[in-house]
C-alpha cells in the first residue's frame, strides 16, 4: 500500500541570501549556505518566511502602523528553507518509488536534495511531485527548498493582461491590504512511497435524482495511464457500515479516455445548506488493486448528495441567465460573503482559524461563499468546513481586475499555465459537496472596460472547454460580473439588462433623511437578478484602530494620516463633514460611531430589500465578509481580530427572514 510521511512540522530552518549568492562555491552541492545575509533561524512549516523572520525578532509587526514598508525587502533575496530528515523516514523495496510532494508553494524556486537538483518549480497554483527514488539515502538526508524573487509588482492598479497567473495579486496591495507580498510554504508537503499499481486520476460527482431519496454517484476515470488492475468504488457511512460498492475491472477501462461509470443509491439522506436541515456526509472510498487482488494505492474523500437547479428569476427576460437557486427542491435565497484571504500571509493560517471564521458565518445565517479570484484556491479544510457547516462555495479561477485594463491575457502560453490550473483546482476540489459554481475570474471586462467578457475570448474559451471536459457537473460562468452590464446603475433599470452586477461599495448617494429613505427606493427600484458583489464602508472599532496605528494618531482621516492614505479608498471624513454641517471628527470615537452606523443602516437596507424582491432577485453576496489586515475601515463585517462589526449583528433577523419556497 502508499505509505505518507509528512514534513510539516519538522525541524526546518530558514537561511537569507542576496539573490544568487547561493549559486557560488558550490554552496547548493554541500548543500551548507557560507555566505548568508540572514543565517539560519527556525521556520514553521507550512508558512511563509516572514512569519519566521518575525517569530526571530528581524521584522517587524507589519500590521502596526506602516511596518509594512520595512519588509518589503524580504521580496528582493533569495530563501532556503532546509530540513535534515529523519533517519529511517524513508524506507523502501527495489520495485517502489519515492515522491517528494508539494501542496503549495509560493511562489518560484528549486528543490535540492543531498546536493543535486531534484526540479524547480514556478506558480502558487500547482501542486508539485518529483521522483527522488534514486536520490534519497538511507540516512543523512539533507533537503532544501529554495525561493527565488516573486513578480516585481501585479497589484490592484495594473493591466490584467499583463500578468503572469504564477501568483497571488491581492497581497502586492489592495484597497484593503498593503504591500505584503508572500514567500513560502502555503500547503501540505509529504514523502510518498508507491508502487506501480497507482490510482489514475478519478473523478467522483454526487447529486440526488428529482425523487431527492435516490442517490447517484458518477464516476470518471482517466485513461491515460494504463490501469493494470481492479479499482474498487465503495460508499460508506461515517461509521464505516457499507452501503454499496462498485468493482471496475482493467478490461473495462479504455486507455486515452475518460472512463464513465455510475452508481445509484437508493434511500439516500440528503445534504442540505445552512439553515434548511442537517448536512449529511459519507465516506467515498477508492481501492486500488494488483493481478492478484492485492490492495495497494487508496484514498478517501468525504461526499454529499444534493440537487442543485438553476431556475430563471421572476420576471427575468428570455435571455437572461438563470439565478433563482433551487437546492433540494427548495428555490432558495443566496445570501453570501465575498471570501479573501484570512490573512496575507495565508501560508500561517492554520485550521482553527477557518473553523472560527467560517463557524461566524453559519451563525450569522449565511448560505454561500464566493472565493474572490484574486487570491488562491482555497484549502482542503476550508472545503472540508463548509462541507460540515452547509455553506455552499463560488470558487473562481485567478483572474483579476486591474483598473487600467481588465482583460485577460490571449497568448497560448499563458492560456497553458491556466488550463493547467484548471486542472488542478477541479481535481483537487471537485467532489466537495459545498462547491456550487466554478467561475473564470473577478470582473473580466472588454477592452473598452464597458461590458462583462463572456466565453467569446480566449482564455475563458479554454477555461470552459478545459471544465466541460473534467467536470460538466458544476456551473460555470465565464468570471464575474456576467451578462450585459458591470455595475447595478438606476439608468439600467427596467430594462432587463442587469443580470449578475456589482457594487456599489458605498452608499450610493448621501442619505436624505435619518430613515435613508432614498438609500431604500435605490434598492427596492433595481432589478438585478443577483448582486454578487455590493457593501457599505464601515469603520474598525475604536479599540483596533488604536491598537494597530503605532506611533501615528487616528486622526485625520486624510491621505496626509500614513495610516488612512494606504486605505483611502475607504475615507469619508467628506460625507462626515455633510453630516456634521460642515464640522470634522472631534474624535475617532464620533468618528467610528457615526462610520458604523451608516454602513448598518445602509447595508441593512440593501440586504432586506433585495430579500423582498426574491424571487425576482437570486441573492445578495456582500463585499466583503472579513478583513485580513486591521485596517481602520473597509466593507467588511468582521474585522481583523474576528469581532463582528454592529451590521453583522443587524443581520441575524434578516437571514433567518423566509424567502424559501417549495419547488
Amino acid at each position: 500500500m502508499k505509505r505518507h510521511f509528512s514534513l510539516a512540522g519538522l525541524n526546518w530552518e530558514l537561511v537569507g541570501t542576496k539573490p544568487y549568492y547561493w549559486k557560488l562555491d558550490r554552496q547548493m552541492e554541500r548543500m551548507k549556505i557560507t555566505q548568508p545575509e540572514e543565517k539560519p533561524v527556525p521556520a514553521p512549516v507550512p508558512g511563509s518566511v516572514q512569519q519566521a523572520l518575525f517569530n526571530a525578532g528581524i521584522l517587524p509587526d507589519w500590521n502596526i502602523g506602516t511596518n509594512y514598508r520595512q519588509c518589503e525587502w524580504v521580496e528582493n533575496r533569495h530563501w532556503l528553507y532546509f530540513l535534515d530528515l529523519p533517519d529511517g523516514i524513508v524506507q523502501h523495496e527495489k520495485n517502489e518509488r519515492v515522491n517528494l510532494c508539494f501542496l503549495g508553494l509560493d511562489n518560484c524556486g528549486e528543490i535540492w536534495l543531498n546536493g543535486q537538483l531534484i526540479g524547480d518549480f514556478e506558480t502558487a497554483y500547482h501542486s508539485y511531485c518529483f521522483d527522488i527514488t534514486d536520490k534519497i539515502q538511507l540516512s543523512n538526508n539533507r533537503l532544501c527548498i529554495l525561493f527565488t524573487s516573486p513578480e516585481r509588482y501585479e497589484g490592484q492598479v495594473y493591466w490584467t493582461s499583463r500578468t503572469q497567473i504564477v501568483k497571488p495579486r491581492f497581497y502586492y496591495n489592495w484597497d484593503w491590504c498593503p504591500r505584503i507580498v508572500q514567500t513560502g510554504i502555503w500547503d501540505d508537503l509529504f514523502i510518498e512511497i508507491t508502487d506501480d499499481h497507482l490510482l489514475p486520476d478519478i473523478y467522483t460527482y454526487t447529486e440526488l435524482l428529482p425523487d431527492l431519496t435516490t442517490g447517484v454517484i458518477h464516476i470518471r476515470i482517466s485513461g491515460k495511464n494504463e490501469q493494470k488492475g481492479d479499482i474498487n468504488i465503495c460508499l460508506s457511512e461515517t461509521d464505516g457500515r457499507i452501503i454499496t460498492e462498485l468493482r471496475i475491472c482493467s478490461n473495462e477501462l479504455v486507455p486515452n479516455k475518460m472512463n464513465c461509470f455510475t452508481v445509484n443509491v437508493p434511500n439516500i439522506n440528503r445534504w442540505n445548506i445552512n439553515n434548511q436541515g442537517s448536512q449529511t456526509l459519507y465516506n467515498l472510498r477508492c481501492t486500488s488493486f494488483d493481478p492478484e487482488n492485492n490492495p495497494h494505492d487508496q484514498w478517501q474523500r468525504p461526499v454529499g448528495f444534493r440537487r442543485i437547479e438553476w431556475k430563471s428569476c421572476a420576471n427575468a427576460s428570455p435571455e437572461a441567465t438563470p439565478w433563482l437557486c433551487c437546492i433540494n427542491g427548495i428555490d432558495t435565497f443566496l445570501q453570501g460573503v465575498n471570501w479573501t484571504p484570512l490573512r496575507v500571509l495565508f501560508a500561517d493560517v492554520d485550521e482553527s482559524l477557518y473553523r472560527e471564521r467560517l463557524l461566524q458565518y453559519k451563525e450569522l445565517g449565511f448560505n454561500i461563499l464566493r472565493v474572490w479570484g484574486g487570491a488562491i484556491l482555497e484549502k482542503e479544510c476550508f472545503y472540508r468546513l463548509c462541507d460540515e457547516f452547509g455553506l455552499l462555495v463560488w470558487q473562481e479561477f485567478p483572474l483579476s481586475s486591474s483598473g487600467i485594463n481588465n482583460t485577460p491575457p490571449d497568448d497560448s502560453e499563458r492560456i497553458g499555465r491556466m488550463k493547467d490550473i484548471v486542472d488542478e483546482y477541479i481535481l483537487r476540489r471537485h467532489y466537495h459537496p459545498s462547491l456550487v459554481i466554478w467561475s473564470g475570474g473577478n470582473e473580466l471586462y472588454d477592452e473598452a472596460n464597458e461590458h462583462p467578457l463572456n466565453f467569446e475570448h480566449a482564455m475563458l474559451k479554454a477555461i470552459a472547454r478545459t471544465v466541460e471536459e473534467k467536470d460538466p457537473f458544476h456551473r460555470l460562468l465565464p468570471a464575474s460580473p456576467s451578462g450585459p452590464v458591470i455595475y447595478n446603475d438606476p439608468k439600467h433599470y427596467g430594462h432587463g439588462i442587469q443580470w449578475d452586477v456589482h457594487g456599489p461599495w458605498t452608499l450610493p448617494e448621501e442619505p436624505i433623511d435619518k430613515f435613508m429613505s432614498n438609500i431604500r427606493s435605490y434598492w427596492q427600484n433595481s432589478d438585478a437578478l443577483l448582486h454578487s458583489e455590493a457593501g457599505v464602508n464601515g469603520a474598525s472599532p475604536v479599540s483596533l484602530i488604536k491598537r494597530y496605528c503605532g506611533s501615528y494618531q487616528p486622526l485625520p482621516i486624510s491621505v496626509d494620516n500614513p495610516i488612512w492614505a494606504q486605505f483611502s479608498w475607504w475615507m469619508e471624513e467628506d460625507a462626515f463633514r455633510k453630516a456634521h454641517q460642515g464640522n470634522a471628527p472631534v474624535s475617532i470615537e464620533e468618528y467610528v460611531e457615526w462610520s458604523q452606523e451608516r454602513q448598518c443602516y445602509g447595508l441593512s437596507i440593501a440586504l432586506t430589500e433585495a430579500k423582498h424582491r426574491f424571487p425576482a432577485c437570486g441573492g445578495f453576496l456582500i463585499w466583503m465578509g472579513h478583513d485580513c489586515f486591521p485596517c481602520p475601515s473597509n466593507t467588511s463585517i468582521i474585522d481583523y481580530e474576528g469581532n463582528l462589526k454592529p451590521v453583522a449583528q443587524s443581520f441575524y433577523e434578516i437571514m433567518k427572514s423566509k424567502t424559501q419556497n417549495p419547488n
